[in-house]
């Protein structure tokens, strides 16, 4: 009987340990499994923020590129438009000193000259001045342009002409304009297109 319950205890211990070793395995194997599992989501998380990362570091440099870019541009018209300015100033005043009334007389009268040897004036010749100009070339150079060119010429004062003087040879239907505005804004637009090949370059 003894030995009965010896051999019980013994196959008890037998079979329970081996019990035990397979659940230690059982349990081994399912936390390897959980182990690699939450490495493996570990990994892929990591990867995951770092390709986020990477993204917005990527959107970052765009927008930052983009904000340089915008910055020069608005530089570069600012500058444009100053130089513009000076520029419109410049050219202003030079074309202010060049129609002076001792100037202007030349100038009328080698245009009248040049356009009656080419048959451009057909009809009576009109120009016209502002008053202060016109009165200051009534006194001598009207009357010897007159003599000289032998065809009706008509000097017209406009108060709205700042400077310069306007010449019409269809009796004020067209004219050519060599007033202040016009020749300034002639030559500040030749201008600003140097200025901006210049910037653009």
């Amino acid at each position: 009987m003894s030995q009965q319950v010896q051999e019980l205890i013994e196959k008890i211990k037998t079979e329970g340990v081996q019990a035990a070793d397979q659940k230690a395995k059982e349990i081994e194997g399912n936390a390897k499994t959980i182990a690699q599992k939450v490495a493996g989501d570990a990994q892929t998380l990591a990867q995951k923020i770092i390709a986020d990362a990477n993204a917005q570091a990527l959107k970052i440099q765009e927008s930052t590129q983009m904000a340089l870019k915008q910055a020069a541009r608005d530089t570069l018209l600012s500058l444009r438009k100053e130089i513009e300015a000076v520029l419109q100033k410049v050219v202003s005043r030079q074309v202010s000193d060049a129609l002076s009334p001792e100037h202007l007389a030349g100038i009328i009268g080698e245009v009248i000259k040049k356009s009656v040897e080419s048959n451009m004036a057909e009809n009576d010749i009109l120009v016209v001045l502002n008053p202060k100009d016109l009165n200051k070339l009534k006194d001598g150079f009207i009357a010897a342009l007159q003599k000289e060119i032998k065809k009706p010429i008509k000097f017209q004062s406009n108060n709205d002409t700042a400077g310069g003087f306007t010449i019409s040879y269809d009796e004020g239907k067209s004219c050519f304009d060599f007033s202040n505005d016009s020749l300034t804004e002639y030559f500040s637009a030749y201008l600003n297109t140097q200025v901006a090949a210049l910037i653009n370059e």
